[in-house]
């Protein structure tokens, strides 16, 4: 039997003092929390482990799988699994997509996009985003640019290239007042 499309699996250990284990699935229909009980005591030993799914409609409502995810796997992995439930589809496309839809965006918008998340600040700080960027806001790419931007990234290329000629820009202006 197929699960379908998985957006997001993530398996880890609760953080101390508890030893449990814990498993993270969101499907193309429902939130999946599983939850492994590791006990020191005889006693405790033997706890089956617990499954609980949510659908997507339902997970805005369900406080404990979100603290539950929160405590386990951090803040940014229940904003992603709630912007999934929930209906964000921008965090659903693949990289290549957001950076082709980057191309219809100003310099100002794509680094607001890269703000949403650590997912989004990946692609949106790419190179393929920002060598478009130069070639696009950039009269001459010289040999020095490419170099320097195979060195430390486009990103840093276009930042440095336009301090430099605000700083040209500003020195022009003390020499003839």
């Amino acid at each position: 039997m197929s699960k379908g499309i998985v957006y997001v699996e993530k398996a880890g250990q609760a953080p101390s003092p508890s030893k449990d284990f814990h498993q993270l699935v969101v499907t193309e229909t429902e939130v999946i929390w599983r939850t492994w009980r590791i006990a020191l005591r005889r006693d405790e030993r033997g706890i089956p482990p617990n499954q609980k799914k949510v659908l997507w409609a339902d997970f805005e409502q369900e406080e404990l799988i979100q603290s539950d995810i929160n405590r386990v796997f951090g803040e940014e992995m229940l904003r992603l699994v709630h912007g999934i439930a929930c209906g964000d589809w921008l965090v659903r496309l693949p990289p290549r997509v957001i950076v082709r839809l980057t191309r219809f965006l100003g310099v100002i918008d794509v680094v607001r996009l890269s703000s949403l998340n650590r997912y989004m600040r990946n692609v949106c700080c790419s190179d393929d985003v920002w060598r478009r960027i130069v070639y696009l806001h950039s009269d001459i790419v010289t040999d020095e640019m490419k170099a320097m931007a195979k060195d430390i990234g486009w990103r840093k290329a276009f930042l440095t290239n336009k301090m430099h000629l605000r700083l040209k820009t500003k020195q022009k202006g003390k020499k003839l007042h």
